[in-house]
């Protein structure tokens, strides 16, 4: 009877992971858990960052980002133990692939040349964002989302939704160091991008490739706006709400076309996820 009552006890307590609706209870609680340790955690290292001295705003700024960066991969590390999944990072040169690779390089490049006072800037929170955001909502997030909804067509769809959602959500923690409109707008803004970036990795069946074209996201705005050193922002009209709107569609209609969900056989990241022979 005793043994029963443990029993009993321990399945109440840990949940049926098998089942579909608990893996998304455990994964909503992770992501919260893992946002509440990045915000406090992060504050403290970039507390400690501050007490050195550079006379340079912007160098402050930079390296308050790395300090915080540097900490997200830590717990993006501890977080692939937590949720294991598999990630594929081989990509396929296709002559498409070769073709807008080029076309961003050749981007980037004469973007550089017309604003070389803000190449550095560019190129690191290209850098710092790109990779460890990537790793987390693309490989880790969604690619565990799309362990549990299995090979349907419809539950890559949601993954994807889910994914791009937790992507949104993360970045309310901006708030701290910036006012609520902007918190919401930027909000916004970023989930057409990670539906886009999270279409990318079904596609391609590589990381790499999100994490590329996020790289190149955060040059182009940044070699062009130059990095922000605060973004306290008072007012908002309607072309910077319209704008932000404009910039959701723009994103999610691209991530339609590149996932094309009619021909839901070419999504490499499910065949390498649901083939036995899949390698990493």
């Amino acid at each position: 009877m005793i043994d029963f009552q443990i029993q009993l006890l321990y399945n109440c307590v840990m949940l049926n992971f098998n089942n579909v609706k608990n893996k998304i209870i455990l994964l909503i609680f992770i992501f919260i858990i893992f946002n509440v340790i990045e915000y406090y955690g992060g504050d403290f290292v970039v507390g400690l960052v501050n007490n050195v001295p550079t006379g340079d705003l912007r160098l402050d700024v930079m390296l308050n980002d790395a300090a915080f960066k540097v900490f997200e991969l830590f717990l993006a590390v501890i977080l692939g133990f937590i949720l294991p999944v598999p990630k594929y990072f081989k990509i396929i040169f296709s002559r498409r692939t070769v073709r807008w690779l080029i076309i961003l390089l050749i981007s980037s490049i004469l973007l550089s040349i017309f604003n070389p006072e803000h190449f550095w800037e560019a190129l690191f929170i290209g850098s710092a964002a790109a990779f460890p955001e990537e790793f987390i909502f693309r490989g880790i997030f969604l690619g565990y989302l799309l362990k549990t909804f299995k090979s349907s067509k419809y539950g890559v769809i949601i993954s994807l939704v889910i994914s791009t959602v937790l992507f949104s959500v993360y970045h309310f923690g901006n708030i701290s160091n910036q006012n609520i409109e902007a918190t919401i707008l930027q909000m916004f803004g970023v989930a057409g991008i990670g539906f886009m970036l999270g279409c990318l990795y079904v596609k391609t069946g590589s990381l790499l490739i999100p994490m590329i074209a996020h790289f190149f996201f955060d040059f182009f705005v940044t070699i062009m706006n130059g990095m922000q050193v605060s973004y306290k922002t008072q007012q908002f009209d309607p072309s910077t709400i319209s704008a932000v709107i404009l910039q959701f569609l723009i994103f999610l209609l691209i991530g339609i076309m590149i996932l094309k969900a009619k021909h839901s056989g070419g999504w490499r990241l499910t065949r390498l996820m649901y083939s036995e022979n899949g390698n990493k």
